[in-house]
């Protein structure tokens, strides 16, 4: 019951903002090909206020499609019903979400220059609207095609892998072009591996 109101609720959202993100959406295809359109982007204030609002659009969506094929599946969550996982993954991506910006605003340097940490933290929205969207279009598909939920599951988690290894790349572009790849790769572990890895422990070990 939950999942079909948050759904139908989301996809009452997305259709309002379907014009935004028809205008936005070349500059998403270019970010995944040249990091410097990642600065490009977010050096319009239109666009980075658009783009920045489809990510918030897409965290139901993300979480609905994770529950839905159970992306994240700690062993414990199988006591409870289909609404109660649907809960527990809305939590922790909360809770994703919450430590990104916490290591985000801890780990801001004045030596680097604020536009590039900048872009390089907003990059993520970028990717994520990318991965959500395929990974929605994925789910549709290969459930029409009757595949093996496991199937599909593990097909999202590769392509998840895929889209987060090239996000972690460009990222690293964007900080080494104002700092030293060392310098960079600090960055990269304290923003990116500390919380991704956190994620995948708690799944794996719990």
């Amino acid at each position: 019951m939950l999942f079909n109101i948050l759904a139908l609720i989301s996809f009452f959202i997305c259709l309002l903002l379907l014009r935004t993100f028809v205008e936005v959406f070349p500059s998403l295809m270019a970010c995944l090909v040249r990091w410097k359109e990642s600065v490009n982007l977010d050096a319009s204030v239109m666009l980075s206020r658009d783009r920045d609002i489809m990510a918030i659009a897409m965290i139901m969506p993300f979480c609905l499609t994770a529950a839905r094929f159970s992306l994240y599946t700690p062993s414990w969550t199988g006591q409870f019903g289909a609404d109660g996982r649907l809960g527990i993954t809305i939590g922790i991506v909360t809770a994703y979400i919450l430590l990104r910006k916490g290591l985000e605003h801890v780990f801001r340097s004045k030596k680097m220059n604020p536009k590039t940490y900048r872009t390089a933290c907003k990059s993520s929205h970028t990717f994520f609207i990318i991965l959500t969207l395929v990974a929605m279009a994925m789910g549709g598909t290969l459930s029409f095609l009757k595949v093996d939920p496991m199937g599909i599951r593990n097909a999202m988690l590769w392509v998840s892998a895929i889209t987060y290894a090239l996000f972690l790349l460009r990222k690293t572009q964007i900080f080494i072009s104002s700092c030293s790849f060392f310098s960079g790769f600090l960055y990269l572990c304290a923003l990116e591996i500390l919380p991704t890895g956190a994620l995948v422990a708690s799944a794996l070990i719990f």
